[in-house]
Formats: C-alpha cells, structure tokens, sequence
C-alpha cells in the first residue's frame, strides 16, 4: 500500500509543476488565468524571461520532488528541501502572475510548505 501511496503522491507533485507550463499555452480567451501579460509587479520586457527561468526551475523542482517521493537514492534525503524549493519556486510564479482562480495552486504549495517545514511523523518514510 505505501508502494502506491509512493506513486500516487509522486505523480501528483509531478502534475503540479507540469501545469505550470500552461503560462506558455497561447490563449486569445481573457479568463484563461495562465496569462503572462497580467503581471503588476513585473516590467513589459522582463515578463518572459522572468516567467521562462522561474517555470524552468518550478518543473525541475517538482520532477525531482516526485522522484525523491518515489524513493531515487540521493534524493530520497532531499525531498523536504526540494519540496520547500518548488512550493516557493511556485508561489513565486503564482504571485508574479496572479489571477484568482489560480487559488488552488497557491494552496496545494501552502500546504506542501507545512508538511516540508512541519515534517509530521509519517514523513520519516519519505527520508
């Protein structure tokens, strides 16, 4: 059962930083939420190369996230600082370029941020 659990959570961590690549999904529709040109806080002109570094790294982390989950020797050690790395990576990404119904993302990097920052019991498995 935890081979599966193992899975399961791995591949999910593996989803969450894939979505992020839906900022460079062209969209003419104006409540696609993935949209790099609605960002206050970034200049025009350092949009793109803000968002490329930043979800490069965001899909790194999470790929090897959901490596160290599925127990790769080397990162199995490593998976509370590579789950702090790509939930800020993400959070990042997220507030740079907000929209609201990107909520459920901010949460899922939250609560990936207590867990690696709490290590309840249970996680002693993960290392």
């Amino acid at each position: 059962m935890e081979v599966l659990v193992r899975m399961i959570l791995g591949l999910l961590l593996v989803a969450h930083g894939l979505v992020h690549l839906l900022w460079f999904a062209p969209s003419d529709d104006p409540a696609w939420p993935f949209r790099l040109d609605r960002s206050r806080l970034l200049p025009t002109a350092t949009r793109t190369p803000v968002a490329v570094g930043l979800i490069a790294l965001v899909v790194a982390a999470f790929a090897l996230l959901g490596l160290a989950v599925w127990g790769v020797p080397g990162l199995t050690s490593l998976w509370s600082v590579l789950a702090i790395g790509a939930a800020v990576a993400s959070l990042a990404a997220l507030v740079l370029f907000w929209d609201r119904r990107l909520l459920w993302g901010a949460a899922i990097d939250v609560a990936l941020l207590v867990v690696a920052l709490w290590l309840p019991a249970w996680t002693d498995r993960l290392g």
